[in-house]
């Protein structure tokens, strides 16, 4: 207990400060009992430290202390290929028009990789599709110096492979009833190395980006910075993919590409001709804001998100139900208590949640935008639970 002393809600609130402005994330994705648990390891590693004492060292950004802090705040769900359908759009579409232009190197980055599964699983895509003569580079990089010592030992348990992530490619063989280990040539053209996504990336430019399912949870002002860091590292015809609910529109200077949402982004191979000046300038372009501050709502859906990624689903299912219970008509937390249970293999519970999505949804119009982590119409949740309920769940 008197490891406890001092760490009152207000010096918690201190801590989640500096954990936000180190790692990026909004204040309504960090968790007071994540950061409760990492300042009480701190003390433990160091007994001679006060709490007054961490505060001030946090002041200093001291190492042990935002490796804590950022450790405790992180959110370290990954598998191999998760997200599939970025991985066939990538074989389909953006790798063939990049050999198509006579790419001799195609340079990969697996921004925020955590432990690595993503950066092996790009990896593995290349080494499967390249032709001979061509060849590849994938780089990981995290925040967490523990995470890449995980990524570099090569070797997995069952977490990292699940159903929802098809082995598209070959990537690992076995070496022991639930382990795996990546194959050679695959790791051959893997690395990793630290990198924090609020500062320029060195090493570009990178002809496809992964940065998925980290944004979410970032504050909008760190969004535009790591945004435009990211941006500035693409090459010209490259590609960058988000996950569906890292952004609302393309970032300055790149397109859509594929189905919304994808959430691909490319930059155009070639500047498009110079406009003739005009006699009158025009003014300046607007600053890009990708995001506002969530509404109290949406930042109780972040935080369940957070325990969804971390694989905490029953504190996420009570996370989500106090939310319904303080805000019913909140329609998107329905359908992610609904989606929860889907994944708990609870379909009866899921199947009267999503009766409920469609009561509260089928007499808005189809074009109004229900406010959630990502703004969609009304048309979106109801379709969802029609599309559930007509599979013959009942």
């Amino acid at each position: 207990m008197s490891l406890r002393i001092g760490l009152d809600d207000s010096a918690i609130e201190v801590l989640a400060d500096w954990a936000s402005r180190w790692t990026g994330f909004s204040r309504d994705a960090i968790l007071p009992d994540a950061i409760r648990r990492a300042a009480v390891m701190v003390l433990r590693e160091h007994p001679t430290w006060s709490a007054q004492e961490l505060l001030l060292r946090s002041s200093r950004s001291d190492t042990a202390v935002v490796h804590a802090l950022c450790q405790g705040v992180s959110v370290g769900e990954t598998f191999f290929f998760r997200h599939p359908e970025h991985f066939r759009s990538l074989a389909a579409t953006v790798l063939p028009e990049l050999l198509a232009a006579d790419q001799k190197e195609i340079r990969v980055w697996s921004a925020g990789c955590a432990t690595g599964e993503e950066a092996y699983s790009l990896a593995a895509c290349m080494l499967d599709l390249l032709p001979r003569g061509r060849t590849a580079t994938v780089l990981g990089t995290d925040l967490l110096e523990r995470n890449l010592v995980t990524a570099r030992t090569a070797s997995f348990g069952l977490w990292s492979r699940r159903p929802s992530g098809p082995l598209l490619h070959p990537l690992y063989h076995p070496i022991a009833e639930d382990h795996v280990e990546i194959d050679a040539g695959v790791r051959a053209i893997t690395s990793f190395r630290m990198h924090n996504l609020l500062e320029p990336m060195s090493g570009g430019p990178y002809d496809v980006i992964f940065c998925r399912n980290v944004l979410v949870y970032f504050s909008p002002q760190a969004i535009r910075t790591a945004v435009a860091h990211l941006t500035a590292a693409l090459a010209p015809a490259g590609a960058i993919f988000f996950g569906s609910m890292d952004l609302g529109e393309p970032p300055p200077g790149l397109v859509a590409a594929g189905l919304p949402e994808l959430q691909i982004y490319r930059r155009p191979g070639k500047a498009p001709p110079e406009k003739k000046r005009a006699a009158v300038p025009s003014p300046p372009p607007a600053p890009w804001v990708p995001h506002i501050r969530p509404p109290e709502p949406v930042a109780l859906h972040l935080r369940a998100l957070v325990h969804i990624e971390r694989g905490e689903k029953k504190v996420a299912e009570k996370a989500l139900t106090d939310l319904t219970a303080q805000v019913p008509d909140y329609v998107p937390g329905i359908l992610e208590r609904a989606l929860l249970h889907v994944r708990m293999g609870e379909r009866t519970l899921a199947t009267t949640l999503m009766r409920e999505v469609l009561r509260r949804t089928e007499k808005l119009p189809p074009d109004e935008v229900v406010a959630g982590p990502e703004p969609l119409p009304a048309s979106f949740y109801r379709d969802s639970a029609r599309t559930f309920l007509s599979g013959g769940a009942e």
